[in-house]
């Protein structure tokens, strides 16, 4: 009994013996690459600001009193001169026609005195003093009648009135604002732009606009001016651009985005976004195949458009450059390559 305990145990370790000498290395991991051809592309960034009218005039009382009339509302086209408030002028027109009641009688006096001048019977002195009270009462009926023309208030430009800030009944203060106008033709935009990116941009640049209320349309505009000085906390610099002729349904106040083009390069070097790897020492590098055999690649990178990285410095033309199966490479290691359907 003994004995063929040991007959067994010995045929059992040779079993297991021959399992470990039979076990199959692992086939290399299989890769997918791509090779890198130079391509034509932009370099841009998006930056979003408010749309406003090309010119924004405030029209305000030079004169105070009551609203009477307010002639026009939000939406309305005006041209210049036309009438859009009136205020309370009975006032004024009191003391218009008592300075012209004071001018007449100033004048007569004038006259008189001149003709006794004439006479010798009434000295220069008392003559100039009769033709200064004359002029002052001149100068004050014109200041009455001025200020009668500032209750009447005309539109100063033609425009879109865009606010109605009074309503008939308002106690309306010189310098105050009663409406609002866009004026001049067309849109314009004003957006912030990082110090890094604005000297790559110059009047004239084209760039694209779309409006977040209307996602389908969209709009071509220009840059028309760069703001000379940066923002000392932010360090970016205001760039406008201008819509000339924006459609209808593009109000002010909408929120619009802008493609700004910085830079086109006609032989950029792109890869997908996810073949970009990080090492323990923050480098980054691609893997790259010499012939079977997986490399690694130290590369430089550059900006990130749309799911793509460009790489400055690292990878040439002709470089094969693994995009799937990245997961068991090693450096040195082996690898298979996959047809376009997957299958090696």
């Amino acid at each position: 009994m003994s004995w063929i305990g040991i007959g067994l145990g010995v045929v059992l370790l040779g079993c297991g013996g021959s399992e470990v000498r039979q076990r199959p290395t692992p086939p290399p991991p299989a890769v997918r690459t791509e090779m890198v051809q130079p391509q034509a592309v932009e370099i841009a960034i998006t930056v979003v600001g408010t749309l406003e009218p090309a010119a924004k005039v405030v029209v305000a009382a030079q004169e105070d009193g009551v609203v009477t009339a307010v002639l026009v509302r939000e939406g309305d086209r005006v041209r210049a001169g036309d009438p859009v408030v009136q205020l309370d002028d009975r006032r004024i027109r009191a003391e218009l026609a008592e300075a012209e009641a004071r001018r007449l009688d100033s004048r007569a006096q004038t006259h008189r005195a001149e003709a006794l001048e004439s006479d010798g019977l009434l000295s220069a002195s008392e003559a100039d003093t009769a033709r200064a009270s004359l002029a002052m009462a001149e100068a004050r009926a014109d200041v009455l009648r001025t200020r009668l023309g500032f209750t009447r208030i005309t539109a100063p430009v033609d425009g879109v009135v865009t606010a109605r800030r009074v309503e008939v009944g308002n106690l309306a203060a010189a310098r105050s604002a009663l409406l609002d106008l866009a004026a001049g033709p067309g849109l314009v935009l004003r957006v912030p732009v990082s110090e890094l990116d604005v000297v790559h941009l110059e009047p004239g640049d084209v760039a694209s606009v779309r409006v977040d209320a209307l996602p389908e349309l969209e709009l071509s505009a220009s840059i028309t001016r760069v703001f000379p000085a940066a923002e000392g906390a932010t360090r970016q610099v205001t760039v406008e651009l201008g819509l000339p002729q924006p459609p209808p349904q593009v109000k002010p106040g909408f929120l619009a985005r802008a493609r700004l083009v910085l830079e086109r390069r006609p032989d950029a070097v792109l890869i997908p976004e996810p073949v970009l790897q990080r090492g323990s020492e923050m480098v980054d590098f691609v893997w790259v195949l010499d012939g079977d055999v997986a490399r690694v690649r130290p590369v430089e990178v550059g900006e990130r458009l749309e799911g793509k990285v460009v790489i400055r410095k690292g990878l040439v033309t002709g470089d094969e450059v693994v995009v799937e199966g990245l997961a068991r490479l090693h450096d040195g290691g082996p690898v298979r390559r996959l047809s376009e359907r997957g299958r090696s």
